[in-house]
């Protein structure tokens, strides 16, 4: 909500009196008014009300505003209008990449402070006469941060972030909470597997081509492998093969090497085979293509844990495994897969008390019976470890739904999730690597003009 200037002819009403008083930093709400972007949408919104009637119940005269300006690009650019106005959120949903801009408006709240604070703390909450003082530890303690998934936890570390010093962070700051998580793996259509002979689904990615030459002599029209990310594609396989993607020093952008660049020339000969399609080639999510079945569409999918629910079919058996990995030297297999979702950053609004109550909510958004009613509502993977013990939760897991089944292949890839360096200028790299990576399978460009004209775009 957008400050306004009140026009005051004459004796100034008691109404507008109160009006003003009412008025703080931020947004012009409500001193006890904590405002939250997200991107949920209806359904979702209905599930994080529970988080939020439990936190009004638990501190009287504090209210949430949930606001949804739109998708995360909206998101992004919502808060960064407001952060230029003086008029941003308390919490919002972001990615890295978003956060990274965001640091230059100097509103970013450390939320470690908050972590690290063990003792009891005054808040102040509504009473039946008056406003009254309540005790609340802010903090979370050794068994607490440990139940966090460590991959997603540590995402939020200031030290993932280019020039953090210089805005004043620390070695132990932290910037972002992780609030649900998504990654990617292989959806499959199991009875094709069957009819064509494949006894299991590939585990690494020579399996997967070997697996899609096999269909593509069984079904001609068929295009065996859909992949939704170009950008995430290129990104796993610098991850997984240890080739340079972009560092949180300069120079930024390394992706212009000798293993991507041979990474794409093989691709190259893979999508001459027919063996492969991607989103923007296709000109569409890939799913659409998957559940068309065998015969047209493809067989395996690769795709968002998110997007489970457009991933499933009528016309056959729909199986989830990991994401492929890259055989390497040493006959090991690096399984890394990359980690993605909405995590919670904080600003500063002008108001100590404020924060201290936006981070209060935040630990409820991260109670873990939430997380798992949250997960089972959105397909995303909760943040808690613990959240897996719940017996609903887990009696959820061994469903035959789709999005039951995603989570837990999702499950299986904990310990293998990473995230890419955020700095101001990463989010380009990965819009430049998805377009070289399209550039070069389709002839376009040459595999290294099509890697050297992506860092050109992306400046210093």
């Amino acid at each position: 909500m957008k400050r306004k200037k009140l026009l005051l002819a004459g004796a100034i009403s008691a109404l507008a009196l109160t009006t003003l008083a009412s008025c703080g930093q931020g947004g012009g709400v409500g001193t006890r008014e904590i405002v939250y972007y997200s991107t949920m949408g209806d359904a979702l919104q209905k599930v994080a009300d529970v988080a939020i009637k439990s936190f009004e119940e638990k501190y009287p005269g504090w209210k949430i505003t949930h606001q949804q300006p739109g998708g995360y690009d909206q998101v992004k650019a919502s808060v960064i209008s407001d952060l230029g106005a003086g008029t941003q959120p308390s919490l919002a949903y972001c990615y890295s990449d978003h956060v990274a801009q965001y640091l230059q408006s100097g509103k970013v709240l450390d939320m470690s402070k908050y972590i690290n604070s063990l003792t009891e703390t005054d808040i102040t909450v509504e009473g039946a006469a008056g406003d009254e003082t309540k005790k609340a530890v802010l903090g979370y303690s050794e068994k607490d941060i440990a139940d966090f998934i460590p991959g997603y936890y540590k995402e939020g570390f200031a030290t993932n972030y280019g020039d953090y010093k210089t805005y004043g962070f620390t070695d132990t700051s932290i910037l972002t909470m992780p609030f649900s998580n998504s990654t990617e793996v292989l959806y499959y259509n199991a009875d094709a597997l069957e009819e064509a002979g494949i006894a299991k689904a590939p585990a690494t990615w020579d399996e997967l081509w070997d697996d899609c030459r096999i269909l593509k002599k069984k079904y001609p029209d068929c295009t065996p492998l859909g992949y939704d990310s170009e950008a995430n594609w290129f990104i796993t396989m610098c991850e997984q093969n240890g080739w340079d993607y972009t560092s949180i020093d300069k120079p930024h952008y390394k992706f212009n090497n000798d293993g991507t660049v041979l990474f794409l020339e093989e691709l190259k000969e893979l999508y001459d085979e027919g063996l492969f399609t991607t989103q923007k080639k296709y000109g569409s999510y890939t799913s659409g293509l998957f559940t068309k079945g065998a015969e047209t569409g493809s067989i395996f999918s690769i795709g968002s844990t998110g997007g489970a629910t457009h991933q499933t079919s009528d016309k056959f058996t729909v199986g989830v495994a990991p994401l492929p990995g890259s055989e390497l030297d040493d006959n090991s297999v690096n399984k890394s897969v990359i980690s993605q979702g909405p995590s919670l950053v904080m600003f500063d609004t002008g108001s100590d008390e404020k924060a201290k109550m936006t981070w209060l909510f935040v630990k409820e958004l991260l109670e873990p019976k939430f997380q798992c009613q949250f997960s089972m509502n959105s397909g995303y993977n909760p943040v808690r470890e613990s959240s897996y013990d719940n017996e609903a939760y887990a009696e959820w897991l061994d469903g035959d739904g789709i999005v039951a089944k995603t989570a837990t292949a999702a499950k299986l890839m904990i310990n293998d999730y990473f995230t890419s360096p955020a700095f101001n200028g990463s989010a380009t790299a990965r819009e430049q690597v998805g377009s070289a990576l399209v550039y070069a399978f389709t002839g376009q460009k040459p595999a290294q003009k099509a890697l050297k004209d992506a860092v050109d775009k992306c400046g210093d």
